[in-house]
């Protein structure tokens, strides 16, 4: 589990993996693959996590913890299906992380990119046909669309939204450490990590952390309140937490560490 290049992949799932006929395609096989697990994830946790924040009626109440059960859910299980095709990125975020840690090669990080953008669109369109009323007309701002809360400043929902994807980076980085051995059960380390960020920073921004997620909702409700922040806040955390963790916690063990 070095680098997830065309001839290796780590896993979040796995620590380490036999050797499988999917290792032995050729690289155009093998980018195929991983942009139709993305596709799909991405639009699973589209389609699965939003529904979580449609009610049954227009105007009607959601349960407390239902968006977040919706997307942690759909994130765990995700993981346990393309993680070992793709890594199961889902999250433009993850993909800037693997490229800045020197897991992935350009053109694989923009099939990922694309596969994830592309898939956030499908999996939020096929929920608005699917929904038993027009749920782009059901709100002020529309179903799963993220927004600070009012009273929050713009920097003050930066700040979250950084801090936040900063902290999911860092077990997206631990996770990936060789020298951890945190790839055992990495689903249920990032369902706990999605329901508790849902639960505690979901009033207050509503959690995105990943740009395509934010995206695919404004585009279809064209609504664009401070959206911005929800490209500049998870990309920030991104950066920072995931050179923080390079240069300073490998750095710290490096004579020590796997090559």
């Amino acid at each position: 589990m070095d680098d997830l290049t065309f001839d290796s992949v780590p896993f979040i799932v796995q620590g380490t993996a036999e050797p499988s006929q999917f290792y032995e395609r050729q690289p155009w096989q093998k980018l195929v693959s991983i942009f139709l697990a993305e596709l799909f994830g991405t639009a699973f946790l589209m389609l699965f996590g939003c529904m979580g924040l449609v009610p049954k009626y227009p105007g009607g109440e959601l349960g407390q913890y239902s968006g977040a059960i919706a997307f942690a859910g759909i994130v765990a299980v995700t993981i346990v299906i393309i993680g070992h095709i793709s890594n199961c990125h889902i999250n433009p975020c993850v993909t800037l992380c693997a490229l800045l840690l020197g897991k992935l090669p350009i053109l694989t990080a923009i099939i990922y990119f694309l596969a994830e953008f592309l898939g956030a669109m499908i999996g939020y369109g096929v929920l608005v046909v699917i929904s038993p009323y027009n749920i782009l007309n059901s709100s002020e701002s529309g179903v799963c669309v993220t927004s600070p809360v009012i009273g929050l400043t713009a920097w003050q929902a930066l700040l979250i939204e950084a801090i936040t994807t900063g902290v999911l980076i860092l077990l997206v980085c631990a996770v990936w450490d060789p020298k951890s051995g945190n790839g055992d059960c990495g689903s249920l380390k990032f369902l706990a990590m999605i329901f508790m960020t849902s639960v505690i920073v979901g009033p207050f921004t509503g959690n995105s952390l990943n740009p395509a997620r934010s995206l695919a909702p404004a585009i279809y409700n064209n609504s664009w309140n401070m959206h911005w922040i929800y490209w500049v806040g998870p990309f920030s955390g991104t950066i920072t937490s995931t050179l923080f963790y390079k240069y300073i916690f490998m750095a710290l063990d490096n004579d020590e560490r796997v090559k």
